[in-house]
């Protein structure tokens, strides 16, 4: 059976007794979560990251499509860390696993060490920075997945993306029926000073250059 709709399905079941998601219509998880998620396909690659996966989005929909990818899915709400294992036992994907942790935490154990950073988080992508980058090899990408609108935080980040070691190489428009995003693609070019990620939510209370 179709990876994506035992996945979809399992979604639907479980949401009935925790909340994983707003959307509970199949083809609006379809089109709103793996589509979306596979927005930025061509972009990821190596071992991988997916900081605030949730139920496991982008995360556990890009290593479906690549068996290839070594990915590694961060939460901080434990329920939906341990949905996403369920998952990634249920479809017996290797190489892929979900941990309860804040990337503030987990970058003391796991920093520069990885090719791509992915984040369809709700933060903004100053405070987002400051989680992702420290995680990055220098050449390595982060890929930020924001709504239409996020040309002013884009540009309010620009003094974060610098001070972390990060360059913005590109912003992507794209649009999925109807349902426009922004890509923004930022490339690590030097080391991330070390007292970055900042503890005690100083990220989120006290963006950098905010």
């Amino acid at each position: 059976m179709d990876r994506y709709k035992i996945y979809r399905d399992y979604l639907i079941e479980e949401n009935k007794k925790i909340n994983l998601t707003a959307i509970t219509d199949p083809r609006e998880i379809e089109l709103k979560h793996f589509k979306d998620s596979l927005s930025i396909s061509e972009y990821v690659c190596g071992n991988c990251l997916d900081i605030g996966t949730g139920a496991g989005f982008p995360g556990i929909v890009l290593k479906i499509n690549d068996d290839s990818l070594n990915m590694t899915l961060i939460d901080l709400v434990r329920k939906k860390t341990d949905f996403c294992n369920r998952v990634i036992e249920k479809l017996e994907l290797k190489n892929i696993r979900a941990i309860h942790t804040r990337a503030e935490d987990y970058a003391k154990e796991k920093r520069e060490v990885f090719d791509t950073v992915t984040s369809r988080a709700v933060a903004n992508l100053s405070t987002l920075c400051e989680y992702a980058l420290p995680f990055l090899k220098i050449g390595g990408k982060f890929i930020a997945m924001k709504g239409p609108n996020a040309e002013v935080e884009i540009e309010e980040a620009q003094k974060a993306i610098e001070t972390l070691g990060g360059a913005l190489i590109d912003v992507v428009p794209i649009e999925i029926e109807d349902q426009k995003r922004l890509i923004v693609i930022i490339e690590k070019v030097s080391k991330t000073p070390k007292k970055y990620p900042r503890g005690q939510n100083k990220a989120l209370k006290n963006p950098i250059g905010i």
